[in-house]
């Protein structure tokens, strides 16, 4: 039987695994992706991307092509009922990652634009209409992979793909978390909504509405080139089958669509799910997207999270085989996503509370509290501006030391994305100067990054970026990419670290910060954190320590 050689299997060619396989392509790691359908998907599945999955297709190289199609930065309206009155709205205009924080796509055509890319990169082979029949690894003690015995699907033909690592992104599911013996944990929360999607639709109104009506609760939610999608509540007692005949579906949508002529595309109904993978890696496999999390509609975060997955996972699986960081790194990929899936699990919950209320005085009390929040200016702007979605800060992980500035500090968060001038007078976001890789940002003062020295910096091939506040003049210096934050966006989360060196990692997430008298100390720690083999006193080495990996049973 034939063989491949590869460095990573990704088993499921959704968001999740298209997206891992782009940043692995980048990273010139060879990848092969198996889907057992005979292409990316053509019926609507994902309806809303934020900014920070559109910030992870700009780092990729995509986004100008994912912005096609999408209507970028749609808000909520609430209603009481159909024809009822707005009880609040969310209406986000922030954009910190240089995104607006709510758009709305077509996922068939974000798969596809997704998979087009791997086009790029002739280190990735993409196998749709494949089935993996079979997996095993070896165990610690050897040299260490995967193997998957896989079928053609149009013929029959049977080969083997051999891996370092494969990681499992075949949806909520998974034949391999179901062959791993994991099981899905958490919250036992279930519910069945009638989906129904359409297309040509002339309703002009570009806000996502919520009927929250305890009777019967409706969601309308607007799409790119005149697409819309409408999901309604299935009560415990109410047959799914029922549901999907022409004249209820007609029933339960007059009050909010009228008789307004409506072109289907689909129908079907979903169970959503409030779940998550006991583990999600054992031994050199790896659990990404739905088949480590489940996470019901109502905050829109359940493809994203995937995104976050494929991103975190990514940068270090190219660490690793580029012989950059050690394998033992890879364990903070769980380390650093689980806390953070499960918020918006729980913010998805929530939600679903006010969404779809359980009773009329459920509904009545939420609708009065969030009618009261509009008068009142900070609790206006919290809901507003989406300031409720919990944003990801890793607490373990592969982080630095701590930098004093408590509550304020950006270590393990997101460093925002503003729009920079160069010497020149061009404009770019930050990522774009940044690159692909870690960076060390000095934002303001005199220039003193030439002056950071240890071997640490060169390992990881840091870039060096000096961010003047607006209104400053242009200085340059060697070794130094300097530019203008324009509008100053940087200005106040950047304050608590006036006089330090932020270590931004190749997610966009700030590993620490360090004044540059404490930079043997910082980067000694950090050194030890990463397991690289790289100090003051040492050589840098591309050596990996020995794996750090669980036994795992065969397949």
């Amino acid at each position: 039987m034939d063989i491949i050689e590869t460095s990573v299997l990704i088993i499921g060619g959704g968001p999740t695994g298209l997206t891992l396989a782009n940043f692995l392509g980048q990273g010139g790691v060879d990848t092969v992706i198996v889907d057992r359908k005979p292409s990316t998907v053509a019926e609507p599945r994902g309806v809303s991307i934020d900014d920070e999955s559109l910030r992870s297709m700009q780092s990729v190289g995509l986004v100008s092509q994912v912005l096609q199609n999408v209507v970028p930065g749609y808000g909520v309206h609430y209603f009481t009922r159909a024809h009822g009155r707005r009880f609040a709205k969310v209406e986000p205009t922030a954009s910190e990652y240089g995104y607006p924080r709510r758009n709305a796509f077509r996922q068939p055509l974000f798969e596809a634009t997704l998979k087009e890319g791997l086009g790029r990169f002739a280190c990735v082979n993409a196998l749709f209409y494949h089935e993996v029949e079979h997996f095993e690894q070896d165990g610690p003690e050897a040299k260490g992979g995967v193997e998957a015995e896989v079928t053609r699907i149009e013929d029959g033909h049977r080969f083997r793909i051999r891996a370092r690592y494969l990681i499992a992104c075949d949806g909520g599911r998974s034949p391999v978390r179901e062959a791993l013996g994991l099981r899905m944990v958490g919250s036992t929360f279930k519910s069945r909504w009638l989906v129904v999607d359409t297309d040509q639709d002339d309703d002009p109104f570009s806000q996502m509405r919520v009927y929250c009506d305890a009777a019967r609760p409706v969601l309308d939610v607007p799409g790119p080139q005149g697409t819309r999608r409408y999901e309604v509540l299935i009560h415990p007692h109410e047959s799914a089958e029922d549901a999907l005949l022409p004249e209820q579906m007609a029933a339960w949508l007059d009050p909010v669509r009228g008789k307004r002529p409506m072109h289907l595309v689909r129908k079907t109904v979903y169970t959503f799910h409030a779940r998550m993978a006991e583990r999600w890696q054992v031994g050199r496999i790896f659990l990404a997207g739905d088949a480590a999390h489940l996470t019901p509609p109502y905050a829109g975060q359940g493809m994203n999270s995937g995104v976050r997955d494929a991103v975190n996972l990514g940068w270090k699986l190219v660490a690793v085989l580029r012989g950059k960081l050690p394998e033992a790194i890879l364990a903070s990929y769980e380390d650093e996503r689980r806390d953070h899936a499960w918020a918006l699990i729980r913010l998805a919950l929530n939600l679903g509370i006010v969404m779809a209320p359980s009773s009329r005085l459920s509904a009545w009390a939420w609708q009065s509290f969030l009618t009261l929040s509009g008068y009142i200016p900070p609790l206006r702007d919290y809901f507003l501006q989406m300031k409720f979605k919990p944003k990801p800060r890793f607490a373990k992980g592969l982080l630095g030391l701590p930098d004093g500035a408590g509550k304020h500090s950006l270590r393990g968060r997101m460093l925002p994305q503003p729009l920079v001038t160069a010497a020149d007078g061009g404009t770019q976001l930050l990522d774009d100067l940044i690159g692909p890789g870690f960076a060390l940002i000095q934002y303001g003062g005199d220039d003193a990054l030439p002056t950071l020295r240890h071997p640490l910096w060169r390992h990881l091939d840091a870039r060096r970026i000096r961010i003047l506040p607006a209104g400053s003049a242009m200085t340059a210096s060697t070794g130094t990419v300097t530019v203008i934050d324009g509008a100053d966006a940087l200005k106040m989360p950047l304050a608590p670290h006036d006089g330090q060196i932020l270590l931004l990692r190749p997610d966009r997430y700030v590993a620490g910060a360090f004044r540059v008298s404490d930079e043997t100390r910082f980067a000694e720690a950090y050194t030890a954190t990463l397991g690289t083999g790289v100090g003051q006193n040492r050589h840098p080495t591309t050596e990996t320590r020995a794996p750090d990996i669980a036994a795992a049973e065969r397949i």
